[in-house]
């Protein structure tokens, strides 16, 4: 809906589809990860989850697999597939834990960083450009609300893996 075609409901949950907070929220980031997806397409040969798996091994340094699937939220087989595509692409390096030779360290290749450090340089201009839309004041209450919401949601969404879906605002669950 229109921004200019919202009811101002004061101090109330909105819950109709088009006010629903959540669903602001992904109409907002399926346009910029849409954006972006294209440019990595074309410019890298990266589809979504290959660019995104590049993305968190380049921002938290070398780690596991598992430690990728957790902190992009995505599934063993969506990561394995692409870091097999990115290893192809010679942009992740795949190597034995010195600790625990049955683990495996997937890192970034030089060609791979430079790759990571352009699709930042793009992210950054992307975010400034929407964040434009806030005056400084409006964008620290937004970053502090977001820290709120995050919280709360590690409070009352209990992962997939661990049993059973999300449990309700209230605690019920059933």
């Amino acid at each position: 809906m229109p921004a200019g075609k919202r009811t101002r409901k004061k101090g109330k949950v909105r819950l109709e589809l088009g006010e629903r907070a959540s669903y602001r929220f992904a109409i907002l980031s399926t346009r910029q990860v849409g954006q972006l997806s294209s440019v990595y397409l074309h410019r890298f040969g990266l589809t979504g989850n290959t660019w995104r798996v590049l993305s968190i091994i380049g921002y938290y340094g070398p780690m596991s697999a598992t430690d990728v699937c957790r902190l992009g939220s995505l599934e063993a087989g969506k990561v394995t597939r692409a870091v097999d595509i990115l290893r192809k692409k010679r942009l992740v390096l795949r190597r034995q834990n010195a600790k625990d030779r049955r683990k495996v360290v997937l890192s970034l290749s030089v060609r791979g960083r430079q790759v990571y450090d352009e699709i930042e340089r793009l992210r950054y201009a992307q975010e400034r450009a929407i964040m434009k839309a806030l005056e400084p004041d409006e964008l620290d209450s937004l970053y502090s609300i977001l820290d709120k919401l995050e919280a709360r949601a590690d409070e009352i969404f209990v992962p997939v893996d661990r049993g059973k879906g999300a449990r309700a605002a209230d605690g019920d669950t059933g």
